[in-house]
C-alpha cells in the first residue's frame, strides 16, 4: 500500500532543495562559502540537472528501477516513480544552480577584503558573462515553468535547446577564466587547474550534452505512409528495445519524440527496422501527416541512434499488468503485446479501430486474448477511470499504464491512486 497523494516530483524538489540549504547553512556557518565553493555548487547542481536528462543515463536507471523492482515487493511504485518523474531533479537542481551563481556573483562584488574578488569583481568581463549567464538561465527557468510551457510548448523547447547551450558556451568561457585567475595564483597552476573540480565537472557536462548528437543518423531510405486521415506510419532501420521511444526531425534542428510501435527484419534489405505511429496531435505532426497525404513526402528522416526507456518501460517490472491506450496511444503498447502478452489485459478505446490503424495492426491486437477494443463511434465515450479499476479487479492485476491524452490520463491515475492501484502515465514534463 502507498500514499495516493505522494508526488515524486514534488518529493525531489524536496529533496535536492534540503541538500542545498544544508550545505548553504554548513558553509555559511563555517566561513567557507568563498567563489570556489560557491562556483562548485552552482556547476554541480547544473551538471546533475544535465546528467538526469542524458539518454544513456536514462537507460541505465531505468533498467536499474525494473532490475530492483523484480527482486523486491514492496516499493515498486515508488522506485520506478522516482526515475519516471527524474524531470524533478532536472527542474530543482537547475534552479539551485541558478541560485548558486547568485550567491557566487554576490560573493565575488561584495567581499572587499578578497584581493581576489576585487580582481574579479572590477573586471568587466566577468561581470558581463555573469550577468549574461544569470539573465539566460532565469529565461530558461521561466519558460519551463508548467503554464508557459503548456501554452507555448514550441517556444519552450527552443529557448531550452538554444539558450541552454548558450548557456554552457558562456559557463565554459567564464569559468575557465575565473578558475585560471585562481590557479596562476597558486604554486603549481598547471596542476590546480587539471584537478579542478569546476572544470572537470564543465568538462563532462560538455560530454554529456554532445554525447547524443554523436550518435545522429540521416536516412533516405525510410517509408511513411498514412493507413487513413490523421494517423500516419514511419519506418526507418534500427534496433530498439521494447518501452523505448525515438526522437526523429525533418531538418536535424526540430525534434519530436515518439514511443516505439514495432520492430521487424526487412528481407529484402537484410535489415532490422523500426516502426512508429504518429496521430494528428500538434502542429507539427499536423502538418507532417497533411503533407505526406498530398505526396509530399520529406527527403531525409533525422535519427538519434540512442533509443531512451519511456514510463511503458516499467512494465517489466510487474507480473500482471492492465494497459489502457486511446487512439494512437496502442503504438506504445504493441512490443509489449508481442513480447510481454502474458502479463497484459488490454483496453483499447478509439474509433472504427481497422479502418484507422490499418489491419496489420488491428490483427495483432485482436489475436491478444486479452485484449478489450472499444469504439466511440458505437458506444460512445465511456468513463475510462472506472473501466480500468474494473478491469484491475477481473484480471487481479498490480498495475495500470495508461498511454493516451493528459485529461484521460490523469483520470485514470488519479482514480487508480485513490484505490491503491499503482499507476503510470505520461507526465508531459519535458
Amino acid at each position: 500500500m502507498f500514499n495516493q497523494n505522494f508526488n515524486m516530483h514534488v518529493f525531489w524538489w524536496i529533496l535536492v532543495s534540503l541538500i542545498n540549504i544544508l550545505f548553504l547553512v554548513i558553509f555559511y556557518e563555517t566561513i567557507y562559502l568563498n567563489d570556489i565553493s560557491t562556483a562548485i555548487f552552482s556547476v554541480g547542481n547544473i551538471l546533475i540537472a544535465v546528467l538526469v536528462r542524458n539518454e544513456l543515463i536514462l537507460h541505465l536507471l531505468y533498467r536499474l528501477a525494473v532490475w530492483t523492482s523484480v527482486k523486491i515487493v514492496y516499493g515498486k511504485y515508488y522506485l520506478n516513480s522516482g526515475v519516471h518523474y527524474i524531470g524533478g531533479v532536472h527542474a530543482s537542481c537547475a534552479t539551485w544552480g541558478f541560485l548558486w551563481l547568485i550567491v557566487d556573483v554576490l560573493q565575488q562584488l561584495g567581499n572587499p577584503s578578497d584581493p581576489l574578488s576585487m580582481a574579479t569583481s572590477s573586471d568587466p568581463i566577468s561581470i558581463a558573462t555573469s550577468s549574461i549567464l544569470l539573465t539566460l538561465l532565469f529565461i530558461i527557468i521561466l519558460t519551463a515553468t508548467p503554464p508557459f510551457r503548456h501554452k507555448f510548448h514550441d517556444t519552450f523547447e527552443i529557448n531550452h535547446r538554444y539558450l541552454g547551450w548558450s548557456c554552457l558556451g558562456i559557463l565554459v568561457l567564464h569559468q575557465i577564466r575565473f578558475q585560471s585567475i585562481i590557479a596562476f595564483n597558486q604554486a603549481y597552476p598547471l596542476e590546480t587547474l587539471l584537478t579542478n573540480p569546476v572544470l572537470l565537472m564543465i568538462a563532462l557536462m560538455i560530454f554529456s550534452v554532445f554525447l547524443p548528437w554523436m550518435s545522429v543518423q540521416c536516412f533516405d531510405n525510410f517509408r511513411m505512409y498514412c493507413p487513413s486521415v490523421g494517423v500516419l506510419i514511419v519506418t526507418f532501420p534500427g534496433r530498439a528495445d521494447v518501452g523505448t521511444f525515438a526522437r526523429i526531425s525533418l531538418d536535424g534542428i526540430e525534434w519530436h519524440s515518439f514511443s516505439v510501435a514495432l520492430t521487424s527484419f526487412n528481407r529484402q534489405t537484410g535489415e532490422s527496422e523500426i516502426h512508429l505511429i504518429i496521430g494528428a496531435v500538434g502542429d507539427w505532426t499536423k502538418n507532417l501527416i497533411r503533407q505526406v497525404e498530398k505526396g509530399n513526402l520529406p527527403k531525409r528522416l533525422w535519427v538519434r541512434r540512442v533509443k531512451p526507456p519511456g514510463f511503458m518501460f516499467s512494465i517489466n517490472a510487474y507480473s500482471r499488468v492492465v494497459v489502457i491506450a486511446t487512439g494512437a496511444g496502442i503504438a506504445p503498447v504493441l512490443p509489449h503485446v508481442i513480447k510481454n502478452g502474458h502479463k497484459l489485459c488490454i483496453l483499447w478505446i478509439g474509433n472504427n479501430h481497422q479502418e484507422t490503424y490499418g489491419e496489420k495492426i488491428s490483427s495483432i491486437l485482436c489475436a491478444h486474448p486479452r485484449c478489450k477494443i472499444f469504439d466511440t463511434g458505437v458506444h460512445g465515450r465511456p468513463n475510462v477511470g472506472e473501466m480500468a479499476i474494473q478491469t484491475v479487479r477481473e484480471f487481479r492485476a498490480q498495475a495500470v499504464f495508461c498511454v493516451s491524452n493528459s485529461a484521460v490520463t490523469s483520470n485514470v491515475v488519479k482514480a487508480c491512486l485513490a484505490k491503491g492501484i499503482p499507476a503510470y502515465g505520461a507526465t508531459w514534463d519535458s
